[in-house]
């Protein structure tokens, strides 16, 4: 049996995006492709921001249980993609890691002017906005093309 195409979504902590990002792909493709998340340095807490549980329950994304993890060289030997939630995020796997820059990408390489900036210590508004920036760009991003 061939192994499925692999994607770990990451950002800083896997705390608010990666987790939300995983958890959208996931609804989008199913059992299509393996879909997880990290972060470069993760939170040290036992789920993800309760803004991201709000969001994707009501994007229809129940009981998501998630523990924030360190992307580690298993996980880059093992992935064959790795998602980077913003151009930060991607600059920082393509210095720690670059022995395999040909397996990261910009989450948003099909969208122009669109940020995902960390809403970690934004306000709610802020935050929800960048939450929808995800959803769009999850829209525009299309997993087969990998």
């Amino acid at each position: 049996m061939k192994k499925r195409t692999s994607f770990c979504c990451v950002c800083i902590a896997n705390y608010c995006r990666s987790p939300v990002f995983e958890a959208l792909l996931k609804k989008k493709y199913g059992e299509d492709f393996e879909i997880y998340s990290a972060g470069l340095y993760p939170m040290a807490e036992p789920n993800m921001d309760p803004r991201s549980i709000n969001y994707l329950e009501k994007a229809g994304i129940k009981n998501v249980l998630h523990t924030p993890k360190k992307i580690s060289k298993r996980m880059l030997e093992y992935f064959d993609f790795f998602i980077a939630a913003d151009i930060n995020v991607l600059n920082m796997l393509n210095k720690s890691f670059p022995k395999y820059i040909n397996k990261f990408i910009l989450s948003t390489r099909n969208i122009k002017d669109v940020e995902i900036s960390d809403p970690y210590t934004m306000n709610d508004n802020e935050y929800l906005e960048i939450m929808k920036k995800i959803s769009l760009t999850i829209d525009n991003l299309d997993l087969k093309d990998f």
